[in-house]
């Protein structure tokens, strides 16, 4: 295993049935939906449960390292997934991806869906 490896991104949106992905059979994201469009507890569970799953079948085991943001709170039991937290306050250091590559990831993404759409 190299480390390349991707998952397809969880995209959180207000509508679960958006007006725009009428007519599209398949999405290359993982789609769901809740008032904010924010991650949740159950959101997280759900997904993390969901690529459990997914890994068992493949029968690949995966160390998951997650920040301490309030819906990573509740971790329910894997089989091959293995979580471990990062030392609090430390996101500035420890997650690079917050320093700006994650709005340019997700400008990029959006404009890459609408074309394939």
């Amino acid at each position: 295993m190299t480390g390349t490896d991707k998952l397809k991104p969880l995209i959180i949106g207000k509508s679960k049935n958006p007006r725009c992905f009428a007519g599209v059979k398949s999405f290359p994201v993982d789609y769901t939906a809740n008032k904010k469009a924010w991650m949740t507890s159950e959101l997280f569970a759900e997904w993390l449960l969901r690529i459990d799953k997914q890994m068992k079948i493949q029968k690949r085991k995966i160390l998951l390292f997650i920040d301490n943001c309030p819906a990573h709170n509740i971790i329910p039991n894997c089989q091959v997934i293995k979580v471990k937290f990062l030392p609090p306050n430390t996101t500035s250091k420890s997650q690079p991806l917050d320093q700006g590559i994650i709005k340019t990831f997700k400008t990029l993404y959006r404009k890459e869906i609408v074309r394939k759409l």
